[in-house]
């Protein structure tokens, strides 16, 4: 039974068949190489040889080299192939040896240089002593060839050995006429030695060496190979990173600042498309309002430019250019990130455009901002300060416990001489920052002045009734928490003549001299107001009756003992009072109805006198 040699696996075909692949265009540069080195010698006139019949035995030996490559390469057996790579590089070196007897052998030493070429090519290949069976026989064929052209030299090293004469007049047979290229000069035996133990040595350090060389340089082949790959990965990654990169940013040349590579944000933000920055510079794209500043501020190393001022479409942006001049293989770079300031620059100045103070203060008691406002009224503050450096600022956060929620009543303080209303608000911070605390001011300057024109009587200066209604409805609801309220009505007694006798000054002027005596006999958290005409009402908030009666009776003692003055006349001015305590399950209408009928009850006395509703 026949049994087929095994062939190689289709990988190993490849690499192998690849490889003698590489050494047969080797060889055929080879052959060129030969063919040239021959040319310049007869064109210069120094070799007298015959170049047609050289050209057409390399020509001969190049076409039979690459018929027989052609028809080597379709085998498929291991052995056939590795044994093709072996042979035919041996024949070749006979072919040349052959070559080098037609133009002239041991008379033309020189061209002995040609046959290191195949040992090196051997060298490269990976098949085994490949480089050292090739130096050795070359060394053989041109030894034989030597011996063939010269007796002297055979005699020299072989003596009178009858069948090495012989077999060397066969192979004399076979080669073709050797060119006499020096005819007058005549070598000894010793220096024809001198030359083949000169090549024999050259061919074998070739052989010995190439290959290690060979092997290193492959293995610095493949460093470089992995490096460049890496470089490549490295750019590549560059790419993407800077492509990917959330802020607009750009690569520029240095000297032109034309585009080199920009990433997708710039695009966007930019309003271009990848295509539209080939060939333009950073100032045809971003149309910026003082390019010289900017061209200023990249001929640094490095370095930040605050709010650049740009143009897009006509809408202006403002953004913080960041950049960094590096260089890559002699070209210098500029590499300038977009930090975008327009939505910020915008909030900062709809903030300072507000005229309540703004301020952000973090868990940690440090400012975090300050709007214009908020500067101007407490003087110099920057990010980071303690608020209590500022010892107006930390007065009025004195209460710095974080609120959950918006505060329910805004605090009032006085801040050089006005009114501030004060709320704060907790907001969280991004993170693990935990939270901040936002306050705002608001001056109510205008407010409380509008607010007591509204609540305050013009003749009197007291409260009047739509205050003094819901100041009752108030302290009504806090008494049923067990606190106590009296209410007193007042009703000036005979006013109606004073106005119709004296007129509506004397009115008047009984009516202040009323109110100066009551709020003498008042306190702070009393509420004192003026119902209309001669009607008022006193709120005795915390108070018992019989302290609130005893506070009616001095006053009415005031009023007897001082009177009035109005032309220079004093004279005398009385009321009647009508007095209620607030009981736990009275309402303000049924409170009111008890003090309205004290009053009464008073009147029906006699005027000038008090009653008391228990």
């Amino acid at each position: 039974m026949e049994v087929n040699p095994p062939s190689l696996q289709p990988e190993t075909v490849f690499e192998v068949l690849e490889r003698k692949r590489m050494l047969d265009a080797s060889w055929i540069v080879c052959w060129v190489s030969l063919l040239a080195v021959l040319a310049v010698p007869w064109f210069l006139n120094v070799l007298a040889i015959d170049l047609g019949k050289a050209a057409w035995f390399v020509f001969a030996s190049a076409v039979v080299y690459v018929v027989v490559g052609a028809l080597t390469n379709r085998l498929t057996n291991q052995v056939a192939v590795l044994a093709a790579i072996r042979i035919m590089p041996l024949l070749t070196m006979v072919l040349m040896g052959a070559l080098w007897h037609l133009v002239g052998g041991l008379a033309n030493p020189v061209f002995l240089i040609a046959f290191v070429l195949p040992v090196i090519v051997a060298s490269s290949t990976t098949v085994s002593r490949h480089a050292q069976a090739s130096a050795f026989f070359s060394i053989v064929v041109i030894v034989v060839i030597a011996l063939v052209e010269s007796p002297e030299l055979r005699w020299y090293l072989v003596g009178d050995a009858p069948w090495i004469w012989r077999s060397l007049e066969a192979v004399a047979r076979i080669l073709p006429a050797r060119a006499d290229v020096f005819p007058e000069i005549r070598t000894s035996p010793a220096y024809q030695f001198t030359i083949l133990t000169t090549f024999s040595v050259t061919q074998l350090l070739a052989a010995f060496l190439g290959t290690p060389v060979a092997a290193l340089l492959r293995r610095l082949d493949t460093r470089i190979q992995v490096a460049r790959h890496m470089l490549d990965e490295a750019q590549g990654l560059f790419h993407a990173v800077l492509r990917a990169e959330p802020d607009p940013s750009v690569i520029v040349y240095a000297d032109s600042y034309q585009l080199v590579q920009a990433s997708q944000s710039f695009f966007k933000r930019m309003l271009v498309r990848p295509s539209g920055i080939a060939g333009k510079r950073l100032f045809d794209i971003v149309k910026f309002d003082h390019p010289e500043s900017v061209i200023d501020a990249l001929s640094a190393p490095s370095g930040e430019l605050s709010f650049a001022v740009y143009r897009l479409d006509h809408e202006v942006r403002i953004a913080n250019l960041s950049f960094h001049r590096t260089e890559h293989q002699g070209v210098g770079y500029i590499y300038i990130a977009w930090q975008e300031l327009t939505e910020l620059f915008y909030l900062q100045a709809g903030f300072d455009a507000i005229d309540d103070p703004l301020i952000v203060i973090g868990s940690d008691v440090r400012l975090y901002y300050s709007n214009r406002t908020a500067r101007e009224l407490f003087g110099e503050l920057y990010f980071g300060m303690h608020v209590d450096a500022t010892s107006t600022l930390g007065r009025v956060l004195d209460d710095r416990s974080a609120p959950t929620e918006v505060d329910d009543e805004p605090r009032r303080h006085l801040i050089e001489g006005r009114p501030y209303t004060v709320q704060r608000v907790s907001a969280p911070l991004p993170g693990e920052a935990g939270a901040c605390t936002i306050v705002w001011l608001h001056c109510v300057t205008k407010e409380e002045a509008l607010f007591e024109q509204a609540v305050r009587d013009p003749l009197t200066g007291l409260y009047n009734r739509r205050y003094f209604n819901d100041a009752i409805a108030r302290h009504v609801v806090k008494s049923k928490s067990g606190r106590q309220l009296a209410c007193a009505y007042f009703d000036l007694d005979y006013f109606k003549e004073i106005n119709d006798q004296l007129g509506h000054a004397a009115g008047d002027a009984a009516l202040v001299a009323f109110v100066g005596a009551v709020k003498g006999q008042l306190r702070a958290v009393d509420v004192f107001a003026r119902l209309g005409g001669d009607e008022f009402a006193v709120l005795f908030v915390n108070c018992q009756l019989q302290i609130a009666a005893a506070a009616v009776g001095r006053i009415r003692t005031t009023l007897d003992d001082e009177g009035w003055t109005y032309q220079g006349q004093r004279r005398h001015l009385g009321f009647s009072a009508g007095i209620a305590a607030c009981h736990p399950d009275d309402d303000v209408d049924r409170l009111l109805q008890r003090a309205d009928k004290a009053v009464y009850a008073a009147k029906a006395g006699g005027k000038g006198r008090s009653a008391v509703e228990e």
